[in-house]
């Protein structure tokens, strides 16, 4: 595909994703209309063309009714007497298509030219020749006389035999028009026009896409879609998943430019529900009533990872003799998948092949041997069935997931005509893509996900999906041409729908959208479905602010111990990240006329408010235990709110259910709240809470006191004992707080209530350098009004001070208590002012990855290549990866580079410093090979790292539980600093490039500051950069 011209942005913006709408919604001369609030243009179809291509042509119609209020008429092969204009919408080996006269209108100028507006690989030319034999491709255009008697018509061509070109044509004619693929699924409102208009001098056309077979699979189906369906459709005991939701499924998948479906198969049988089987299934192979629909509207079908020869395994649970044990039961398996073949012949179909234990298990039993029979004797069966002698021309897919990957990485032969559909890991992390020494015919695939059920935790309540982590592992995918069949297990569907279109159009033109794009590509969505005047690019932004929150920790995973509470202000600073956002989505959502509320609601609003509160109902819990085991009341202040902010998701929830009269009930359903292990629990439930005694006090040595004075860094409490205040835990010193500088943080002192009665305290400084805020206070009895003190420093009238000094807050209170807080300072000298980089501050220097000073490209085999940004990515703010993505190996020190200088105030005696790489939780991709990357301090020699620990291929490391879960991998490394002697000084760590496939999220450089903090999740905050 290649990329819009830029002269194309100063069209019209878009309302199809990357296609500028080129339509005219007012009538003139240069335009010919299709459709106004008074009449609409015939369209012409050719009574020949599949069934497919009629529904679209006929939706189409449907769409334009929408827009104008007229419904075109449609004719087979001519049009009504004294006809002048028209559409015409055909394929271009149809008979119609064949008497068309491919002669551009001219335009205004005079000119006979007409410019293209999008293309794609082998872009389909003015006189047609170039769709034949093209998969996909379409061209739309003004023709003058392409009839005998038409004076001109919009002639919409499109290639292949199931004219699905053409059917993508007229459903990006129905976008242009301001009708969102989301009009029924997320309830996007129809934009309405008095006149639409086709430019005469410009072509809409895109070529083939950028991968055959894309789709989805709906999946994890229970307790939400299945539900939700038995309701919806009215399907009482039935099966739910009948032709009443497959019809809205199909035409979304085709509105999104996709082609094929893996059908939901928890508890259905895709090609038996809907026909009456009460005597057993029909002794001839007879397609059901969902997959007939599936061919009618030109859908490729296939069957789950597990699911081969077009049957789901309920049709084996309930129709099927003996094991699932092709050793065992071996002819009853052959008949069983003869009767798929059979009842799927004449449709078009991707077949499964291969074959996992019953309930998608190991099978027992199995290896390479085993497998390969198995996946031998299935082509035998297609064979015969569909009468060839040979499958090339016949689609099949094996799917590589979990152990069956290890044996197509230790050298399983897979058919060269069977499509190896590599699985990532499935928290959306490649485990293989196609070996570039090997040239496989039918090509590579992917099977991703967006929704999960196993180890270490189901995710599969809400969108949780990182999208620039989709876009760089499906870039990795097609880079290796592992580009043959992209499908997306994408759950439920709703609360998915924007990964889920993400995915659908990397896979339709991955050209289209690059690696810096995706601000471009939401706001281009917001504009589209909330209304050209909605703030999109506010709207991309919360939408990418919340890719980014959401990913850090799936929701599932997340507990009262995610975050710290101590350190650096964590589990507030991530509520408050929720927080922001949430009020920013609430002004958009406000500031949107009343039909755009309910889609972004659906979109994206409902999200954030639900995530906002889960992760304020954990902290909340969080307080409530560790300020329990300080002594303080509020304890049962956060222990009430992270009640009421358990029943606030219900409320949320309800909300959600209620509104179009119910028309999403139990879409919310899935329970997200009181994980044990990696299965959903049955219900909800609140976590562990703690309480304190409200009429009780606390002792100081016997002393009754009333107060409770905690620090940054400690989970300690004072006065009296706690195991925490030191190592003994009792007759403790008061509490001393970590250094501060004039490039750390302020820290933080919490007055909170640890008895019955009100109390005032006061905080006094014994320097006039060091501040207390607020300097006093009241706290009452029941802990409503605890107050954090804040202290900072004055620096200014530490000028001319250095070296270490010491200043001193007393708290004290009216019930008699009081604490001394020691706060040791480190008046360190700023950098030169030609310094450019981090500072080290806090004994640490925290840096993001897309923070470099230098970078520096570097050539290998005539390619040049060089480090990039993924703008978004990863658990802050962005990373860094090289590019292009290939095969190669850079020598360590030879590779593209980035330099990050930083400056050191307070060096190590031994010049050691532990430095830690945020990566990416990326894999081993190319297998037999890892990934690696080179860190080099100052000018020593630089060092080889290859983070992903070794593991047999195709399986996955020991560690990753553990890293997917952080959606991090922590690399740490002793390193040392030269010019170790001085106190402070300018030092550079650099990257280099050696593999592809590395991503880089952040560099911590810790002088012993992060090891003394302990726990946080995301690591410390960025340094001060100067």
């Amino acid at each position: 595909m290649i990329r819009l011209l830029a002269l194309l942005l100063a069209l019209p913006f878009a309302l199809a994703l990357g296609i500028p709408n080129i339509l005219s919604f007012t009538s003139s001369d240069s335009a010919l209309t299709f459709a106004s609030s008074s009449s609409a243009l015939p369209i012409l179809i050719d009574s020949h063309d599949s069934e497919a291509l009629h529904i679209a042509v006929a939706t189409f119609a449907e769409d334009v009714l929408r827009v104008t209020g007229i419904r075109p008429e449609i004719h087979s092969d001519v049009l009504p007497n004294g006809t002048s204009s028209a559409v015409i919408a055909a394929t271009i080996g149809s008979a119609l298509m064949k008497r068309v006269k491919r002669r551009s209108v001219p335009t205004l100028s005079g000119s006979q030219a007409q410019t293209p507006l999008v293309g794609g690989s082998g872009g389909p030319g003015g006189s047609g020749s170039e769709l034949e034999g093209k998969w996909e491709a379409y061209d739309v255009r003004v023709l003058e006389q392409p009839l005998d008697g038409l004076k001109e018509a919009i002639v919409i061509t499109g290639s292949d035999r199931i004219q699905r070109g053409t059917i993508y044509a007229l459903y990006t004619l129905s976008e242009l028009m301001g009708v969102s693929p989301w009009y029924w699924w997320a309830d996007v409102p129809v934009k309405s026009h008095d006149n639409v208009a086709f430019p005469r001098d410009k072509v809409l056309q895109h070529g083939e896409p950028t991968v055959k077979y894309r789709g989805f699979f709906l999946n994890d189906e229970q307790p939400v879609l299945w539900n939700w369906a038995k309701g919806y459709f009215k399907m009482g005991d039935k099966p739910p998943f009948q032709v009443g939701m497959y019809e809205k499924v199909f035409e979304l998948l085709l509105r999104m430019r996709g082609n094929y479906l893996w059908p939901a198969m928890w508890a259905s049988m895709f090609g038996v529900d809907g026909q009456d089987v009460a005597n057993g299934l029909p002794a001839k192979a007879t397609p059901g009533p969902n997959q007939a629909l599936a061919e009618k509207m030109g859908v490729v079908m296939g069957t789950s990872h597990h699911e081969p020869m077009s049957r789901n395994q309920k049709e084996f649970d309930t129709f099927g003799h003996g094991d699932w044990s092709f050793t065992s039961n071996e002819d009853f398996l052959k008949e069983f998948w003869r009767y798929g073949a059979e009842r799927a012949k004449g449709l078009e179909t991707v077949y499964t092949v291969g074959m996992r234990g019953n309930g998608d298990l190991p099978l027992d039993g199995a290896n390479t041997s085993i497998l390969q029979t198995i996946t031998h004797s299935q082509q035998a069966i297609l064979k015969q069935v569909l009468g060839k002698s040979d499958l090339k021309d016949v689609p099949q897919m094996w799917a590589m997931y979990k152990e069956v990957m290890g044996y197509f990485a230790n050298g399983l032969e897979v058919p060269d005509d069977v499509t190896p559909l590599l699985a990532d890991d499935n928290w959306g992390n490649l485990m293989a893509v196609m070996p570039e020494d090997r040239n496989h015919s039918a090509g590579g695939g992917v099977y991703y996900h967006a929704d999960y059920v196993g180890d270490p935790r189901d995710y599969k309540w809400i969108n949780t999906v990182p999208l620039p982590k989709m876009w760089e592992q499906m870039n990795v995918a097609r880079s290796f041409k592992t580009n043959n069949i992209w499908i997306l297990n994408v759950g439920d569907l709703k609360l998915l729908e924007v990964p889920l279109e993400y995915f659908m159009d990397l896979a339709y033109d991955s050209d289209r959208w690059p690696r810096d794009s995706l601000l471009e590509y939401l706001s281009e969505r917001a504009q589209r479905d909330f209304g050209s005047n909605s703030p999109s690019e506010e709207i991309a932004r919360i939408m990418l602010t919340y890719s980014t929150y959401a990913s850090r920790r799936k929701a599932e995973l997340v507990d009262p111990e995610s975050f710290s509470l101590i350190n650096y202000d964590e589990f507030h600073t991530i509520v408050e990240d929720w927080e922001r956002l949430e009020a920013r989505a609430t002004a958009v959502y406000d500031g949107l006329p009343e039909e755009s509320k309910v889609p972004f609601y659906e979109l994206i609003y409902v999200s954030i408010r639900l995530q906002a509160n889960l992760n304020r109902l954990y902290l909340a819990a969080a307080k409530s235990n560790l300020y329990a085991t300080q002594g303080r009341t509020a304890a049962n202040v956060f222990a009430q709110e992270a009640m009421d902010l358990f029943e606030r998701d219900i409320d949320l929830t309800e909300e959600f259910h209620n509104m179009l009269g119910g028309k999403w009930r139990h879409m919310l359903s899935q329970t997200h709240i009181g994980y044990q292990y990696w299965q959903m629990p049955v219900r909800n439930s609140l976590p562990p809470l703690s309480f304190v005694s409200k009429r009780s006090h606390s002792y100081d040595h016997g002393k009754i006191v009333h107060v409770r004075y905690t620090v940054e860094n400690s989970l300690g409490a004072w006065p009296g004992d706690n195991k925490h205040n030191s190592l003994l835990g009792y007759n403790s010193p008061d509490p001393t707080l970590e250094p501060m500088d004039p490039y750390g943080r302020r820290r933080w002192v919490d007055v909170g209530s640890g008895g019955h009665e009100n109390v005032n305290f006061t905080a006094k400084s014994d320097s006039t350098w060091l501040k207390a805020e607020p300097s006093h206070g009241l706290i009452r009895g029941d802990g409503t009004t605890d107050a954090r003190v804040w202290i900072s420093v004055d620096w200014d009238k530490l000028k001319g001070e250095s070296g270490v000094l010491e200043g001193h807050i007393a708290l004290s209170s009216t019930d008699g208590t009081s604490t001394i807080i020691t706060v040791p300072i480190n008046n360190y000298t700023a950098p030169p002012s030609d310094f450019h980089g981090a500072v080290q501050g806090d004994d640490y220097v925290a840096i993001e990855a897309a923070g470099f000073q230098v970078s520096k490209p570097a050539k290998l085999d005539g390619g040049e290549y060089s480090w990039g940004e993924i703008p978004f990515f990863g658990r802050t703010k962005s990373a860094v990866s090289v590019y292009p993505v290939g095969g190669y190996e850079f020598p360590l020190g030879q590779g593209p580079s980035l330099r990050y200088d930083f400056w050191v105030t307070n060096i190590p005696s031994d010049g050691i410093v532990n430095v830690t790489l945020h990566l990416s939780p990326s894999l081993n991709f190319v297998l037999g090979k890892f990934l690696a990357v080179g860190v080099q301090m100052d000018d020593s020699p630089p060092v080889r790292i290859e983070p992903v620990p070794a593991a047999p291929l195709g399986s996955l490391p020991d560690d990753w539980e553990e890293v997917v879960a952080n959606e991090i991998r922590e690399v740490k490394l002793e390193m040392k600093l030269s010019k170790s002697d001085i106190g402070a000084g300018k030092h550079s760590l650099t990257l280099w490039g050696v593999t592809t496939g590395v991503v880089v999220e952040r560099v911590l450089i810790d002088m012993g500051g992060i090891q003394r903090r302990g726990f946080s999740y995301l690591g410390p905050p960025e340094s001060v950069v100067v």
